[in-house]
């Protein structure tokens, strides 16, 4: 099984400036996309920015219990915490977000990959919340050889109650072994 490889210039194009991207989209782009096959560039970078990191028991909801580090990013729109599980899974939070924008932001980078892999939208069902307040979508990117793709799921809520109005993450899984679940974006931090 050959490696699903993803550089950054096949990426869209962000850096992380100074202040910080502020859309969930462009962050997910400059952090988790970016750095996904070099996760201990992105540590250095979140240190590089003096990033805060999120204490045990705050990062451990952004983290979904697993294992792993959680920083705080603030922009000029809202509070974000950029997640980084020990099993690869990177996550970007935002504390407010506009649903529809996040989405379209969201469908903007991942909806085509890039060649040779090919994209799939998934059955968002199996990998996040759907109701009347909260909207989940999924994309995958893979070649049609490989047995594993890279998962991209976004999570919405508009409910101003909600911990996290965003959610974006990226993991790499076994084909149709979606076994991810999405933090849910409520509770309490």
């Amino acid at each position: 099984m050959r490696k699903l490889l993803v550089t950054a210039a096949l990426l869209p194009a962000v850096a992380v400036a100074s202040p910080p991207p502020d859309s969930i989209s462009d962050l997910f782009a400059s952090t988790c996309m970016k750095h996904f096959y070099s996760q201990d560039a992105l540590r250095k970078v979140m240190s590089d920015t003096s990033a805060p990191e999120a204490p045990p028991e705050k990062a451990e909801f952004f983290l979904g219990g697993n294992p792993g580090k959680a920083w705080f990013v603030i922009a000029p729109s809202t509070a974000y915490v950029v997640a980084l599980r020990d099993d690869s899974v990177c996550a970007v939070f935002a504390q407010r977000a506009n649903a529809s924008q996040a989405h379209a932001g969201f469908a903007a980078l991942v909806s085509t990959a890039p060649e040779p892999l090919v994209e799939a939208v998934q059955d968002a069902e199996a990998l996040g919340p759907q109701d009347s307040h909260t909207r989940t979508t999924a994309y995958s990117w893979s070649r049609p050889e490989d047995k594993d793709e890279l998962l991209f799921v976004l999570t919405t809520s508009d409910s101003s109650d909600a911990t996290a109005q965003a959610m974006a993450s990226m993991s790499l899984v076994g084909k149709a072994n979606h076994s991810f679940k999405a933090t849910p974006l409520h509770g309490t931090p």
